[in-house]
């Protein structure tokens, strides 16, 4: 009993450390790289392969979207449309002490035409939730966005 004990003990203690201000600043670089992809505007599959199979998107007013089909066709109609733009930025992130999950919070921007072709500026704030993948890339589980209080907005 005691020498089970013992290896138990054994075995966790050697169990590789996470340098999470390492995977921090991994993460930090991933969402910055996928930002720069999104305010491109070119490529969908580029955008697209930054969320994980079972994502799911949450935007203010707009169903839940859950999955890669339902993220491509939001992403392909934006990128459609004359006048869209999104951009973001990180502003911190924490990872586990796992080092298998964490989490991105930052500022958006979104420009969206309306019908007549005039654009109104988007101002937001973002938690990303993400999630090491066996291929050891980092990809977003979870993208929800809320507009900013208006007394943000009124001083940018």
């Amino acid at each position: 009993m005691r020498a089970g004990v013992v290896l138990v003990l054994c075995v966790a203690c050697n169990k590789p450390r996470v340098d999470t201000a390492k995977e921090t600043q991994a993460l930090l670089e991933t969402d910055r790289a996928w930002a720069t992809q999104a305010s491109a505007g070119k490529n969908v599959d580029s955008v697209l392969a930054y969320w994980s199979e079972d994502a799911r998107v949450v935007m203010p007013g707009q169903a839940t979207l859950q999955g890669q089909s339902a993220i491509r066709a939001m992403v392909t109609s934006g990128f459609a449309t004359p006048g869209f733009h999104v951009s973001w930025s990180p502003e911190t992130a924490v990872v586990s002490q796992s080092g298998d999950l964490g989490y991105v919070i930052g500022t958006n921007e979104f420009i969206v035409p309306d019908s007549t072709g005039k654009t109104s500026k988007l101002i937001g704030r973002y938690l990303t939730v993400w999630r090491k993948e066996p291929d050891g890339r980092w990809r977003c589980v979870l993208d929800y966005s809320t507009p900013s209080p208006a007394e943000v907005v009124a001083k940018k």
